[in-house]
């Protein structure tokens, strides 16, 4: 092996080195602040939160090595996603070890550890997101793709299990006094960032090894009205047609009408939209259906006339619309028209960025 190339080898396995040691403090400062919670020992919460500057100083130190890595060598192709992926992945390290020191603060706040139910709930998501955390790093430091792609997979469950967990804490089902309940849904944010940084290291590494970029996000929204006779099903139809790549778009009603207004359906036809098959749908959302939802939009009062319990990570929206013409009126259809089509462009162009498509 030429020189250069066995100190290029050298730096880089110093580099990886040091980003297993730093991932090795974090999955312990973290167990430990869980450990500390549940526990009610305050002396483990006190020494994780000081526990955190040898966090910070390993993250300073690698950041000064791969700037000097990339000085010494200017690497291209994969050298240089790799050392732009570990750039990336030491700051979110640095974030999870910031998450568990508030998880360390909350416990010192408390004067009990969680109890019961409570308790349950933080022991069973921080074992899922410790599990998601160390499978994340493991990918990393294996060089595996298809492990981090998989890794990435568990989120969407854990967010399921964390909204029903937020449910049980809104609906009063937790007896706790108002300060353990902020402390608990403080501790449960800061577990849910850490299971974000978490894919987030998992997407770097997927891009290290293949160069493959994140995919951009595609969004379930779920557009609501009485009847689902016009109002929802014209604005489903503007929605896939306008923005087909952005997202996975239904439609349904409260009290659903026998069929799609036949009139809305032949205006519909003038602009290029076929909505002669489509069928009125009842609101009837599982809780995992309604928690896959990124955003419900009532076209017809307020979301909660519709889902008295909207899962906490759903955003609602309450568009005023003109009133569905009972005469057939073409001027009105078009007016409600154009409305819903400047509403989504407006919607999805924040939730995607200008260029929505």
């Amino acid at each position: 092996m030429a020189k250069y190339e066995k100190r290029l080898q050298d730096d880089l396995a110093h580099i990886r080195g040091e980003v297993r040691a730093m991932g090795d403090m974090v999955e312990s400062l973290l167990s430990k602040a869980v450990h500390a919670l549940l526990t009610g020992n305050a002396e483990l919460a006190n020494a994780s939160v000081l526990a955190d500057h040898p966090v910070n100083r390993k993250m300073r130190e690698i950041d000064r090595v791969c700037h000097g890595f990339i000085a010494r060598h200017l690497p291209s192709a994969g050298h240089l996603r790799l050392i732009s992926s570990i750039i990336r992945i030491n700051i979110e390290l640095e974030r999870v070890g910031d998450y568990a020191v508030t998880i360390s603060r909350e416990a010192l706040q408390l004067e009990r550890p969680p109890q019961g139910l409570m308790a349950q709930e933080v022991e069973t998501i921080a074992g899922e997101v410790k599990r998601m955390l160390h499978q994340s790093l493991t990918a990393f430091y294996d060089g595996s793709a298809d492990m981090a792609k998989a890794t990435m997979g568990m989120s969407a469950n854990l967010e399921s299990t964390l909204d029903g967990i937020y449910g049980n804490l809104m609906s009063g089902e937790h007896t706790g006094s108002t300060k353990e309940m902020f402390a608990l849904f403080a501790v449960l944010n800061q577990l849910k960032r850490v299971a974000d940084q978490a894919k987030n290291v998992c997407e770097e590494t997927v891009f290290a090894l293949t160069g493959e970029t994140k995919a951009r996000k595609v969004y379930n929204i779920l557009f609501v009205d009485q009847d689902n006779a016009a109002l929802s099903q014209m604005a489903e139809a503007l929605a896939r047609k306008n923005f087909p790549h952005s997202g996975n778009y239904s439609s349904a009603g409260r009290s659903p009408a026998t069929a799609v207004d036949g009139t809305m359906v032949e205006f519909m036809d003038h602009h290029g939209i076929d909505l002669s098959r489509a069928l009125t749908k009842r609101i009837d959302f599982s809780t995992q259906e309604l928690a896959a939802l990124h955003v419900i939009v009532s076209l017809q009062g307020a979301v909660r006339d519709y889902f008295p319990s909207v899962p906490f990570h759903t955003a609602f929206l309450e568009w005023r619309l003109p009133e569905v013409p009972e005469d057939g009126d073409p001027a009105r259809y078009e007016e409600i028209y154009k409305e819903l089509s400047f509403q989504l462009r407006d919607l999805m162009e924040l939730l995607r960025g200008e260029g929505a498509d």
